[in-house]
């Protein structure tokens, strides 16, 4: 009887997986809303911009902690960790713009 063994699977890069769709799940709504803000009449948006910033800022720190973790395993495990990199720049894009408001000296 032949057998699949685990060492003949590709594994799966879980945390990168987990930190794409944490950084997708906030960086959507947020370019959604910088692109309505961007229309004429819609400049009554940006005030959803002050309510997701601090959500954008959590979700892109927890994503940015689960990217690096997966990093860290990805590569102790002799494996390719692109998943976990990619999920690491989003959600760096991610608390970026948190502080650029928080330490930038126009405000």
């Amino acid at each position: 009887m032949a057998s699949v063994s685990p060492a003949g699977r590709r594994a799966s890069d879980g945390f990168g997986i987990v930190a794409i769709i944490l950084a997708a799940f906030m960086l959507l709504p947020a370019l959604m809303i910088f692109l309505i803000g961007l229309a004429p009449g819609m400049n009554a948006i940006w005030w959803l911009g002050v309510v997701l910033l601090p959500i954008m800022g959590f979700l892109g720190l927890v994503a940015l902690v689960v990217g690096i973790v997966g990093i860290v395993l990805r590569v102790r495990q002799q494996r390719n960790p692109v998943l976990s990199i990619i999920g690491t720049a989003l959600g760096a894009v991610l608390v970026l713009p948190v502080v650029w408001v928080f330490f930038s000296s126009a405000v």
